[in-house]
Protein backbone atom coordinates (compact mmCIF):
# COMPACT_ATOMS: atom_id res chain seq x y z
CA UNK A 1 0.00 0.00 0.00
CA UNK A 2 3.05 2.34 1.06
CA UNK A 3 4.52 1.48 -2.43
CA UNK A 4 1.39 2.48 -4.44
CA UNK A 5 0.84 5.88 -2.31
CA UNK A 6 4.65 6.72 -3.17
CA UNK A 7 4.01 5.89 -6.75
CA UNK A 8 0.65 8.05 -7.04
CA UNK A 9 2.70 10.86 -5.61
CA UNK A 10 5.58 10.89 -7.33
CA UNK A 11 3.06 10.59 -10.62
CA UNK A 12 1.39 13.45 -9.28
CA UNK A 13 4.48 15.80 -8.31
CA UNK A 14 6.21 14.49 -12.03
CA UNK A 15 2.54 15.94 -13.45
CA UNK A 16 2.54 19.31 -11.41
CA UNK A 17 5.79 20.11 -12.50
CA UNK A 18 4.71 21.30 -16.16
CA UNK A 19 7.14 19.88 -18.85
CA UNK A 20 7.01 21.64 -21.53
CA UNK A 21 8.44 20.90 -25.08
CA UNK A 22 9.26 23.44 -27.98
CA UNK A 23 11.43 25.38 -30.38
CA UNK A 24 12.30 28.98 -30.24
CA UNK A 25 12.98 30.19 -33.82
CA UNK A 26 14.49 33.33 -34.93
CA UNK A 27 13.35 35.17 -37.61
CA UNK A 28 15.32 34.53 -40.45
CA UNK A 29 17.08 37.73 -41.39
CA UNK A 30 20.69 38.91 -41.76
CA UNK A 31 22.01 42.28 -42.23
CA UNK A 32 24.90 44.18 -44.79
CA UNK A 33 26.61 47.03 -43.21
CA UNK A 34 28.38 49.50 -45.63
CA UNK A 35 31.46 51.26 -44.00
CA UNK A 36 33.48 53.85 -45.69
CA UNK A 37 33.76 56.37 -48.07
CA UNK A 38 30.08 56.22 -48.85
CA UNK A 39 30.25 59.83 -51.48
CA UNK A 40 28.47 59.47 -54.39
CA UNK A 41 28.11 55.58 -53.94
CA UNK A 42 25.32 53.69 -55.54
CA UNK A 43 24.73 49.80 -54.18
CA UNK A 44 22.97 47.13 -55.80
CA UNK A 45 21.96 43.76 -54.11
CA UNK A 46 21.38 40.83 -56.17
CA UNK A 47 19.27 41.91 -59.31
CA UNK A 48 17.48 44.84 -57.24
CA UNK A 49 17.47 48.36 -58.69
CA UNK A 50 20.48 50.42 -57.50
CA UNK A 51 20.03 52.55 -54.68
CA UNK A 52 21.89 55.68 -53.72
CA UNK A 53 24.00 55.08 -50.10
CA UNK A 54 23.33 58.91 -48.37
CA UNK A 55 26.10 59.75 -45.66
CA UNK A 56 24.42 61.70 -42.65
CA UNK A 57 27.54 63.50 -42.06
CA UNK A 58 29.24 66.21 -44.14
CA UNK A 59 32.64 64.36 -44.83
CA UNK A 60 30.66 61.09 -44.93
CA UNK A 61 33.76 59.12 -44.08
CA UNK A 62 32.85 57.93 -40.60
CA UNK A 63 29.18 56.56 -41.55
CA UNK A 64 27.79 53.46 -41.30
CA UNK A 65 25.00 52.14 -42.99
CA UNK A 66 23.04 48.91 -42.07
CA UNK A 67 20.26 46.69 -44.26
CA UNK A 68 18.26 44.11 -43.41
CA UNK A 69 18.59 41.33 -46.33
CA UNK A 70 17.80 37.24 -45.78
CA UNK A 71 19.63 34.77 -45.15
CA UNK A 72 21.64 33.22 -48.01
CA UNK A 73 24.21 34.04 -51.09
CA UNK A 74 23.86 37.51 -51.90
CA UNK A 75 25.58 39.07 -54.59
CA UNK A 76 27.10 43.00 -54.24
CA UNK A 77 27.89 45.83 -56.31
CA UNK A 78 29.01 49.27 -55.85
CA UNK A 79 29.32 52.10 -58.28
CA UNK A 80 30.92 55.23 -57.49
CA UNK A 81 29.91 58.03 -60.48
CA UNK A 82 29.01 54.75 -62.52
CA UNK A 83 32.34 52.67 -61.97
CA UNK A 84 31.52 49.35 -60.75
CA UNK A 85 34.14 49.52 -57.22
CA UNK A 86 33.30 46.70 -55.24
CA UNK A 87 31.97 43.50 -56.21
CA UNK A 88 31.59 41.15 -53.75
CA UNK A 89 29.39 37.62 -53.03
CA UNK A 90 28.45 37.60 -49.68
CA UNK A 91 27.15 34.43 -47.66
CA UNK A 92 24.57 35.34 -44.66
CA UNK A 93 23.54 32.91 -41.67
CA UNK A 94 20.74 33.87 -39.61
CA UNK A 95 20.70 37.24 -37.59
CA UNK A 96 23.93 37.63 -38.74
CA UNK A 97 26.26 40.90 -40.18
CA UNK A 98 28.33 41.23 -43.23
CA UNK A 99 30.52 44.51 -43.60
CA UNK A 100 31.30 45.92 -46.90
CA UNK A 101 34.00 48.51 -46.43
CA UNK A 102 33.91 50.71 -49.80
CA UNK A 103 37.69 52.67 -50.61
Amino acid sequence: MKKVILLLLGILILHACGYQEGIVQKEGKSFIKFAGNLENVSVQIDDMNQFVLKSGSKSGADDNKLYQVSQGKHSIKVYRDGNLIVNRILFLDNQATAEVIIP
